[in-house]
């Protein structure tokens, strides 16, 4: 008895570090999610604001920074930023921090798949032309 008992303790304890083995811990003691690290993109058009069509360029490195080229166009007229800062994962859940604002963005995620990450605002810095905010990042 005693022996079916530890092994069902271990065969619990193997399946939890395999299901959680895509996290990893980086310098800032904060845990990111490394089927997130590599170089993503992603559009919308009307979802934050009225008539603003939006693509951007998510380099999300494994050592927990970030890079965020937006390209902005409304009207013929084509704006660039560029952001960076640092993201991780607490509690299931995805966060980014934007050093130019000094703002966190909240969002549930799921992965999809290996090439593809859908991401539900909880709460970001900016205002929103919808209720809600939901995009998808495709890896390039």
């Amino acid at each position: 008895m005693k022996t079916k008992n530890l092994l069902f303790v271990f065969a619990v304890l193997v399946l939890l570090t395999a299901c959680t083995s895509y996290l990893t811990q980086v310098a800032s003691c904060k845990k990111i999610d490394n089927r997130l690290v590599g170089v993503w993109v992603g559009s919308e058009k009307d979802k934050q604001i009225e008539g603003i069509h939006k693509n951007w360029e998510m380099n999300r490195r494994a050592d927990g920074t970030f890079t965020l080229d937006f390209q902005f166009s409304q009207n013929g007229q084509v704006l660039q930023t560029i952001e960076t800062g640092n993201w991780w994962i607490e509690k299931g859940k995805f966060y980014e921090f934007h050093q130019e604002s000094g703002q966190t963005d909240a969002y549930d995620y799921t992965v999809l798949g290996p090439n593809q990450v859908k991401f539900k605002a909880i709460a970001i810095s900016i205002e929103m032309n919808a209720d809600s905010y939901e995009f998808i990042d495709t890896r390039k």
